[in-house]
This record gives structure tokens, C-alpha cells and sequence, in this order.
């Protein structure tokens, strides 16, 4: 997976997302990417990978080094599963 591939699949989170929001009437607005000693989040409004401590957008050093695990995590299917944990906790009436 190269790093067009990565941008395009994170564009088509942000839909996902936006239709979960429609969907079950909940707000996401970020979606986590690495969870390790930082997590590094995807935001929905604006298409940023950012750190969620701070929630400011990853410098293009900070980006690089974190490219290969949110490659990782993707090809895992650990993204997605993040996705569908966030929905689990959704109380169907």
C-alpha cells in the first residue's frame, strides 16, 4: 500500500464515518489510526492525522515516522475494527 493508496483510504473513512454519523445520529469526528504511546487520529472535519493529546496536525517528519504503522494497522484491519467499536457502544432503541 502505497502512500496514495493510504491518502485515498483515508478519504473514504472520513464517508464511512459521515455516514455512521447520518445513520445512527451519533457525531465521530475522529477515528484512531495508531494506538500506541501517542494516538494519532484521523480527523473527520478536516482530513487531518493528528495526535490526539494535543490535537494538532503531525509535522511531515512526525507523518513519516508514523506512515508505516497506520500502513500496518490498515492492512490489519485494526482501523476498521476501530470504526466498528465506535458504533458498538451505540444503545439501539
Amino acid at each position: 500500500m502505497d502512500e496514495l493508496e493510504i491518502k485515498n483510504y483515508l478519504t473514504m473513512l472520513r464517508a464511512r464515518m459521515s455516514f455512521a454519523e447520518e445513520l445512527y445520529g451519533i457525531r465521530i469526528n475522529y477515528l484512531p489510526l495508531v494506538v500506541e504511546d501517542d494516538i494519532i487520529i484521523l480527523d473527520k472535519n478536516d482530513g487531518g492525522i493528528k495526535r490526539l493529546s494535543d490535537k494538532k496536525s503531525l509535522s511531515e517528519s512526525e507523518l513519516k515516522r508514523v506512515l508505516p504503522k497506520i500502513r500496518e494497522n490498515i492492512e490489519k484491519g485494526l482501523v476498521d475494527l476501530y470504526l466498528t467499536m465506535n458504533l458498538s457502544s451505540i444503545n439501539h432503541r
